[in-house]
């Protein structure tokens, strides 16, 4: 059942061709991590084209200067993760991922990852189709941050991710959304009290 879904997301970018599907079949394994487990990007090779099966959790950064995390993006079942191990080369700092369930992930390895770019010509077209969504997100969630409220940045952030508050602590929502964590439990108590 998750290959065949893992199959079908890869499919939504791009038809894949009968041998990138068997290669992808027969290549592709599996990892596990726990609620809460940490692990760093930059230093970790989780392989190619990684899926979440099932589970979610954050990408984030450390803040060294003002001792804080800055999340940077949420993800939750269905989503391709960045190849972050491509992007630390460019980037100051170090990116990690922190599991908020159980999860699950799919992905290939980096040895079969190399081969198949050479074997299959449209794996490259694949990635670029992964990276440019992936950079999209990025970009709206720019443009959130220069002309939408805060209130309208969490209105957005609820309506694609409404499990948020109870996987996540509000330090890191609040990180993500650009505001202070005191400003983000005010937004909140402030909702509740005008919901019937």
């Amino acid at each position: 059942m998750e290959k065949e879904q893992y199959l079908a997301k890869l499919s939504s970018y791009q038809k894949l061709s009968v041998g990138l599907r068997a290669y992808i079949s027969y290549a592709m394994y599996q990892t596990d991590f726990m609620k809460l487990e940490k692990i760093a990007l930059n230093n970790t090779a989780l392989g190619h084209f990684c899926y979440l099966a099932k589970g979610g959790g954050r990408i984030f950064t450390n803040d060294t200067e003002n001792e804080q995390e800055i999340t940077l993006m949420f993800f939750q079942a269905n989503d391709i993760l960045p190849d972050f191990k491509s992007i630390s080369r460019y980037a100051k700092g170090q990116f990690f991922i922190q599991f908020s369930e159980d999860t699950t992930l799919l992905a290939i390895p980096v040895k079969h990852g190399n081969n198949m770019h050479r074997l299959f010509l449209e794996s490259a077209i694949l990635s670029a189709e992964i990276n440019a969504e992936l950079l999209a997100k990025v970009i709206v969630m720019m443009i959130g941050l220069k002309t939408q409220s805060a209130d309208q940045r969490l209105n957005k952030l609820l309506a694609s991710f409404p499990v948020v508050f109870s996987q996540t602590a509000v330090k890191d929502v609040a990180s993500y959304l650009g505001i202070h964590s005191s400003t983000l439990s005010a937004m909140r108590n402030r909702n509740y009290k005008h919901t019937p």
